[in-house]
């Protein structure tokens, strides 16, 4: 039979949070007079644009455009083009709204709904693991905690800042995983951990006698369970205990490796 001492593990405590990708900034661009038409559309949807850089050039409604009347629409800061409204021939005001939407510095972060029981626990600086939808994961940390929770719907919101977002695209899905703390401790296997009708089971192995123990578990974290008492390092642990296995039971145990221990060379060598 196969056992593994337990042994001291640190676990996360995580928060999952789910939302879409939004700008942190955006600003709208557009014609600050009456009277002009779109004569000359210079940037698109997803480029890279500086502050000053002329977006499109507007000449007047009436009459024929030159050098002397056209108007340039400039980018106000640096950023992302993320939508544009200009159609060459098309009319542009300030009534008929901006030409274009530029994401400032082309900081996209997440804009997630927090459960309300968790929203507490929350804090800003914490580190965040986010993964967009169809994308690798992103590393994040939350930056802000919106005021007011939707108290009808049970959910609060958090801005979770993102390190690197060279293929996120604002309105893709995403989760997010929000470390509120990590505590270090006992730990085993989960496959070791049984749920019975009168508690939760681990069984040992003491010599060569099986031994079923009451134990409290806490948090998971890559196939383990975090053990809040009832298991000391000392102990042998069932590595995939089953309903075969009976309080008394004579076994032969082997001591099996971590796998996260295979390969590892050892100290002193």
């Amino acid at each position: 039979m196969s056992v593994r001492p337990a042994r001291n593990l640190c676990f996360s405590d995580r928060v999952a949070v789910t939302g879409t990708l939004d700008a942190r900034e955006q600003v709208e661009v557009g014609p600050e007079r009456e009277g002009f038409k779109v004569t000359q559309v210079l940037a698109n949807p997803l480029d890279a644009v500086g502050a000053g850089q002329v977006l499109a050039r507007l000449g007047p409604l009436e009459g024929p455009a030159d050098a002397g009347n056209a108007v340039a629409v400039r980018a106000p800061v640096a950023g992302m083009v993320l939508r544009s409204r200009a159609v060459l021939g098309q009319p542009a005001s300030p009534r008929q709204g901006a030409l274009f939407d530029i994401v400032a510095g082309g900081a996209i972060e997440l804009n997630a709904e927090v459960p309300l029981a968790d929203l507490a626990r929350i804090k800003p600086g914490q580190a965040v693991a986010v993964r967009p939808l169809g994308l690798p994961e992103i590393a994040g940390t939350v930056r802000r905690i919106e005021t007011g929770a939707e108290a009808a719907v049970q959910v609060g919101r958090v801005r979770i800042a993102l390190t690197a977002t060279p293929d996120a695209r604002i309105g893709t899905f995403a989760r997010g995983l929000v470390t509120v703390g990590r505590r270090c401790g006992v730990g085993v296997p989960y496959s070791a951990v049984q749920y019975e009708p009168d508690g939760t089971i681990v069984h040992i192995v003491d010599g060569t006698r099986v031994e079923a123990r009451q134990v409290s578990v806490g948090l998971l974290s890559g196939g383990n369970a975090e053990i809040r008492s009832g298991l000391s390092e000392a102990d042998l642990v069932v590595v995939r205990a089953g309903a075969f296995l009976r309080e008394g039971d004579q076994v032969e145990p082997v001591v099996v490796r971590d796998p996260a221990e295979v390969g590892r060379t050892p100290r002193g060598r």
